[in-house]
């Protein structure tokens, strides 16, 4: 059933990017044909399959309007990562060079890489906004999902804020706060779970708030815990993202799970180690190693599985029907699910 939705989804994907190809003046085509081969590498498509499978679980039945949406939203995720690529100086997404990799290549300059990929992130973001009128809704209905579009990427940039403001600069005081699950909640469970199921209940046209309160309870769990089980793949996930958090200095529950269970000789050690601006190898992995004997992992896996285990409990008050609900679990349980670690 995900396949099918997913082909459907790169197809329309594909279309959305066509048109948007269509509209670019020829000198700066190739720009946007990059683009395209971007969005549609291979990937999940967890936001789109929410938006969906909400949708028809709530009975919707203009399912051309639903993959329009989706697709949409797929796209401002695309947006995101072509940034958040930059600011991270990430080499590689999803097995490819970053965009403003590639575009570094195709422009033979760094610079010119990052300002092309920066432009054309804001280029499909306002394409993405003027596709929305094309939805078939009441004007009602329309002002309120546009609202709502607005609101959700408005979140995910306070958290992108806060996350760039953290990295670097963590303080015993900061230890003491819950800014992780903040960054993690803005940052990630809006965008990724939250919306995408709303825009789908949305989309219907259903206006019950008590149903809208369920679905962002819902979201916000599982989202929180998406971005525990990605801090861990941020130190220990391969070749393409090991460390790279670490050298970053993120704010993560993993760095402040690891402050806490450290004995109290090591705590100052490692909280001047994780916010020195430049990371030598060395210190790198004396972190990980604190990181590891700490048993951090492990706290923060207990957690990812409770939140993720709380998450399936609240979907289940939702009045979605079935087979929809089932699906939704499905996805649940595979994007919730905590790779092997090898340390």
């Amino acid at each position: 059933m995900f396949g099918e939705y997913i082909q459907k989804i790169d197809e329309e994907m594909s279309r959305l990017c066509a048109e948007l190809i269509s509209l670019t003046p020829n000198e700066i085509k190739p720009a946007v044909v990059e683009f395209q081969k971007f969005v549609l590498r291979p990937g999940k498509r967890i936001r789109p399959l929410l938006l969906l499978l909400s949708y028809t679980g709530y009975n919707g039945e203009r399912i051309d309007d639903a993959f329009l949406l989706a697709c949409l939203v797929e796209l401002m995720h695309s947006f995101l990562l072509i940034h958040d690529d930059i600011i991270d100086k990430s080499d590689l997404r999803r097995g490819e060079p970053t965009l403003h990799k590639v575009y570094e290549k195709l422009y033979d300059s760094p610079k010119l890489g990052t300002d092309v990929a920066i432009v054309i992130g804001d280029i499909v973001a306002f394409f993405v906004f003027g596709m929305i009128s094309k939805l078939g809704l009441k004007e009602a209905t329309l002002k309120r999902l546009i609202s709502d579009f607005s609101k959700c990427y408005i979140n995910t940039g306070f958290g992108q804020l806060l996350d760039v403001l953290s990295a670097n600069r963590i303080s015993v005081y900061g230890l003491s706060t819950n800014i992780p699950e903040k960054i993690s909640e803005l940052k990630t469970a809006y965008y990724t779970f939250v919306y995408p199921m709303l825009f789908g209940y949305l989309l219907t046209e259903k206006e019950d708030n008590s149903e809208l309160e369920k679905i962002i309870t819902t979201g916000k769990l599982a989202g929180i815990a998406f971005q525990y089980k990605d801090d861990i793949i941020g130190v220990f996930g391969g070749d393409a993202k090991t460390l790279n958090d670490l050298s970053e200095g993120k704010f993560t529950l993993l760095v402040k799970r690891t402050y806490e269970l450290l004995s109290d000789d090591k705590k100052e050690i490692f909280k001047e180690k994780i916010s020195k601006p430049n990371k030598s190898l060395e210190d790198l992995e004396f972190l990980k190693n604190l990181i590891v004997t700490s048993k951090a992992v492990e706290s923060v896996k207990e957690c990812i599985n409770q939140l993720k285990e709380e998450s399936i409990k609240t979907l289940d008050l939702l009045s979605i029907k079935q087979p929809e609900k089932g699906y939704l679990k499905e996805l649940f349980s595979k994007a919730l699910e905590i790779p092997k670690i090898e340390f």
